[in-house]
């Protein structure tokens, strides 16, 4: 859920071409993230509380994350659609569209097996920032090593918290890094 946004705002702060956008339109590519990433997925919660589509607010089993994954692709296809209709560089775009893929990869794996979001999440946000780097020539190694970092802080703790089992938190930091960088790379 956050990592779109800890994206956006790395690539605001990189010092590419995207830093030095009007300060309203970073405004407004930063609030539809948030409001379509965070705040409509997290609004729906007490929702699936109530109805018991999730048991708890760490949506343990891989059943119980089909319908806010589903609901998550929506509301991340939104942020997308709107950013489509505002005049944003199509680099932002582009990361928007690697963020509505990597979870939409999500719900097609959880389907049939239960894979790490947290580390889909960062492994994405962590494909994203190399393409981008390679891709545009800018040298962002300093970020790299930052998120690869929390990326093993991250799956170290699923694994302590035997949330996860090493398959998958290596699988979903892969499927993240290479759904998000591939998404990158080709857009």
């Amino acid at each position: 859920m956050f990592m779109p946004v800890y994206g956006i705002l790395i690539l605001f702060n990189s010092g590419i071409f995207l830093s030095y956008l009007p300060g309203p339109v970073k405004r407004i590519v930063i609030i539809i993230i948030v409001v379509n990433t965070i705040i409509l997925p997290l609004s729906l919660v007490p929702f699936y509380l109530s109805q018991k589509v999730i048991k708890s607010i760490h949506v343990i089993t891989s059943r119980e994350r089909i319908i806010p994954l589903t609901m998550n692709s929506i509301f991340f296809y939104l942020g997308f659609y709107l950013l489509n209709r505002l005049q944003v560089p199509d680099l932002i775009k582009t990361y928007f569209l690697a963020s509505f893929s990597v979870v939409v990869v999500s719900l097609f794996v959880s389907l049939k097996w239960k894979i790490s979001i947290h580390m889909i999440g960062i492994g994405g946000l962590t494909g994203a920032i190399i393409s981008l780097s390679l891709y545009l020539g800018v040298d962002m190694k300093a970020v790299w090593m930052g998120l690869i970092l929390c990326s093993g802080l991250i799956g170290f703790a699923r694994l302590e918290l035997n949330r996860h089992t090493p398959a998958q938190v290596y699988s979903g930091f892969l499927t993240g890094l290479l759904v998000a960088g591939g998404v990158m790379m080709v857009g």
